[in-house]
């Protein structure tokens, strides 16, 4: 019943009167590639693979002027997938809120704002790579940042100041409906009064008995701190971060990535290190991102780690390695 009532859903939004939706739009993106895997361990992946890379849809709006009330709803929509007859549309976020001068309020299903600063500064987020946790995956993080930079965060309100003078603070409250006193709680600042920089730093914490917060520890807490800078033809990024695994340990994470843009062209390199307590070792990632068309890329990259003691290998040191070609292609319709 899922896929028609969201299709009946979507298509009753655009029979509206253009008058009622205000600034909506309707987008997606096909995602696909062919990916040669070595996992380098026992029961690993070894071979040619065709994969979805999170292809999706995703209708947003907003409305009003001075006082603006918006909302995002996104599903994932696979292009290749075994389990069509039971997986078909699977929501990934809904949330709404409301913004105006005295900043924006955010309440739903969301990326959280500690992973959204990882998130946005990785290019190969959401392709067949080398993840977080140091394995071939579609979709998810690169290696070099945490599994905090992965997943949504469920019963999630949200508030961002103004802009400061290039500051503005965030605070973050995500319920644990099953639990009265333990939820999880985020505090961040981000400076970005510098033309092409923003930096910040993120504090997150889970209640002792829970993990509102995807990928890190009951109890445990998070920190990054980040910063990227764009010129015309360059970006650079960085983040550091130290996430509680466990209840007992901790692991430090180091991203730093950087993007050439030459013509209809995008060179991306980035260089990951994992200290001891997860899936430690370095990783390098590198792609090529060419405009065939407009919205329409081919990609190609080579995404390798190192890895020491290696949970994913059972202890053992492993290297995985993944060669991807693939394309991706966007588009929308709006209505204002």
């Amino acid at each position: 019943m899922k896929k028609p009532l969201l299709a009946i859903f979507i298509i009753g939004l655009y029979l509206l009167p253009i008058s009622a939706m205000a600034d909506t739009s309707l987008y997606g993106e096909l995602r696909y590639s062919l990916n040669s895997v070595d996992e380098d361990r026992t029961n690993g992946i070894d071979g040619l693979s065709g994969q979805d890379n999170v292809s999706l849809f995703g209708l947003k709006g907003s409305y009003g002027e001075h006082i603006k009330t918006f909302f995002h709803l996104q599903t994932q929509a696979f292009a290749d997938d075994p389990n069509k007859d039971t997986r078909g549309f699977q929501q990934r976020f809904f949330m709404g809120g409301i913004e105006g001068n005295f900043g924006k309020v955010t309440y739903g299903r969301m990326t959280n704002a500690y992973k959204f600063s990882g998130f946005a500064m990785d290019p190969f987020y959401n392709l067949s790579h080398v993840n977080a946790a140091g394995a071939y995956a579609v979709g998810g993080a690169t290696y070099g940042l945490s599994g905090a930079t992965n997943g949504f965060t469920d019963n999630a309100f949200q508030y961002v100041t103004p802009n400061l003078n290039g500051v503005k603070l965030t605070g973050g409250f995500y319920v644990d409906d099953g639990n009265e006193n333990d939820h999880g709680y985020l505090t961040g600042v981000s400076y970005s009064g510098v033309k092409g920089l923003d930096m910040g730093g993120t504090f997150a914490t889970n209640g002792n008995t829970t993990s509102t917060i995807p990928n890190i520890a009951a109890g445990g807490d998070a920190y990054r701190l980040y910063g990227t800078y764009k010129m015309d033809q360059f970006k650079v990024g960085v983040s550091y971060e130290n996430v509680a695994i466990s209840s007992t340990r901790d692991a430090n994470f180091l991203y730093i990535v950087g993007t050439m843009t030459m013509d209809s062209t995008d060179i991306s390199l980035s260089v990951g290190s994992v200290g001891e307590g997860a899936a430690e070792g370095i990783g390098v990632n590198a792609g090529a991102f060419y405009t065939i068309a407009e919205n329409t890329k081919i990609f190609g990259l080579v995404s390798w780690a190192s890895l020491d003691d290696s949970p994913i290998a059972g202890g053992q040191d492993s290297a995985p390695r993944v060669i991807s070609l693939g394309t991706m292609h966007k588009f929308g319709l709006s209505a204002k």
